[in-house]
């Protein structure tokens, strides 16, 4: 099997998935069942894994799965195997003109598969009993087979002989079985948790407690999942300055479409304004949000979501986010031959032309409003007219001079967020002396040029 996935894309109210065919022994080049339940991924996109929760199976199930397999030579699995591919593994996703979907995966998915104890990134939904009961068929057939040609080579048996070679067919057969597999892209576990509730609510009642701690959940509501619902509604609303400017997973953007933001990039951003770091966030998602409330003595970092979150105020992220950056669009302004204004902002190219279109200068433009929330926290519910007021008036009309056109100053990396950062931020809040901080630092910063 070559390092690509190739499926058909479905939609069902609004959610997209692919659906695949595939070899029981092509799954297993890029899937096993594994008790380890992975809620996150670190800074290098290595997985985090939940120390408490385990994806645990009922053994008697799995081997009459097994016995159902090896004796039944009519044994079929009509429905779907459900898998889960993290974006962290994808190489390139491309959608073909025949409307069917190409995966590159990452070849560490391949080789840590390889490993006694190596990471499963592609896990599984739904199937779980499934899968494993296939891998212990096969697993037994093997030891028969052996056992059966040690022997044999002992004494000679012609029923043993017939049993050797039925073993050897239905191991064949096994390893050639076809499978219907779905594959869903980049999901919460939240969303993880609800495609399995649904799938088996049809065939029995599954009772909460099992979806939960199948998927380690053990609320409804997570920073992630709040965070994903802020992003998805700045995307949606028509007025939204992020409006269709980000880029949702697993959807497919042609010609002119490439919205500059990602959808993971956003969640994140928003998460880390919740939790004090990734490793926290993935302890907060088992907390009750009110249990926020309380940091440890040795929590420093600024938090500027996290009291919204905490008490159940998730528009106030929302909201403060709209207006922002709303007032943002309007700060950075420039006139065209027709003296028609129009915004740096606005994205209207495949490709950006300015850091305003890019996420080196959304992530400096974040941090602004880290330094605005720290001086002006907001306690009341917003709208335009405080916008206008608050961003604009007291902070964000200083930026106006700034030459956002300056794409050698303002470069789309990490040297450019930067120069952007600390012009901003100087611009907003003189410096008082020359020996402050933020001067020394571009001074610095221009001298490495």
């Amino acid at each position: 099997m070559s390092e690509n996935i190739k499926a058909i894309p479905v939609r069902q109210n609004k959610q997209d998935f692919l659906i695949g065919v595939y070899s029981i022994e092509n799954i297993f080049k890029f899937t096993r069942y594994t008790k380890r339940l992975i809620v996150g991924y670190d800074e290098e996109e290595n997985p985090i894994y939940n120390r408490e929760i385990q994806r645990n199976i009922e053994n008697s199930r799995v081997q009459k799965i097994a016995d159902f397999l090896i004796h039944d030579p009519d044994a079929t699995f009509p429905t779907n195997i459900v898998l889960h591919i993290p974006r962290e593994v994808i190489e390139n996703y491309e959608v073909h003109n025949d409307r069917q979907v190409e995966i590159e995966l990452e070849s560490r998915v391949f080789q840590e598969l390889d490993k006694k104890d190596g990471n499963i990134f592609i896990t599984i939904i739904d199937g779980q009993h499934r899968i494993r009961g296939i891998e212990v068929a096969i697993a037994r057939l093997e030891e028969e087979i052996n056992t059966l040609i040690r022997t044999l080579r002992k004494n000679h048996s012609d029923d043993l002989e017939a049993q050797l070679k039925k073993y050897q067919n239905r191991l064949e057969d096994l390893r050639e079985i076809e499978l219907v597999v779905t594959f869903f892209i980049d999901k919460t576990l939240e969303y993880q948790a609800m495609i399995f509730s649904t799938i088996n609510r049809t065939q029995k009642r599954v009772s909460q407690n099992l979806v939960y701690s199948l998927f380690g959940l053990d609320t409804t509501d997570t920073p992630q999942k709040t965070a994903l619902q802020v992003v998805l509604s700045l995307n949606g609303h028509s007025k939204s300055p992020f409006y269709k400017r980000i880029k949702l997973y697993g959807e497919s953007y042609r010609g002119r479409e490439n919205p500059p933001l990602t959808q993971a990039a956003m969640v994140k951003s928003i998460v880390s304004r919740i939790s004090e770091n990734l490793r926290e966030s993935e302890n907060d998602r088992y907390k009750e949000r009110k249990k926020l409330l309380n940091r440890s003595s040795g929590s420093k970092k600024f938090l500027p979501f996290r009291n919204y979150y905490a008490t159940d105020n998730d528009f106030f992220i929302s909201d403060i986010l709209f207006y922002y950056f709303y007032e943002i669009r309007k700060v950075f302004i420039f006139k065209e031959t027709n003296d028609e204004e129009l915004s740096y902002w606005d994205f209207e190219k495949k490709v950006p032309k300015n850091i305003l279109q890019t996420s080196v200068g959304y992530d400096a433009l974040m941090n602004i409003l880290d330094d605005i929330l720290m001086e002006f926290p907001i306690k009341h519910p917003i709208d335009y007219g405080f916008a206008d007021d608050i961003f604009y008036g007291k902070f964000l009309f200083k930026l106006s001079n700034l030459n956002i056109s300056d794409i050698n100053r303002y470069s789309f990396n990490q040297r450019g967020k930067k120069y952007f950062y600390l012009d901003m931020h100087l611009a907003i809040w003189p410096p008082k002396t020359l020996d402050d901080d933020r001067v020394l630092a571009l001074k610095e910063l221009e001298a490495n040029d």
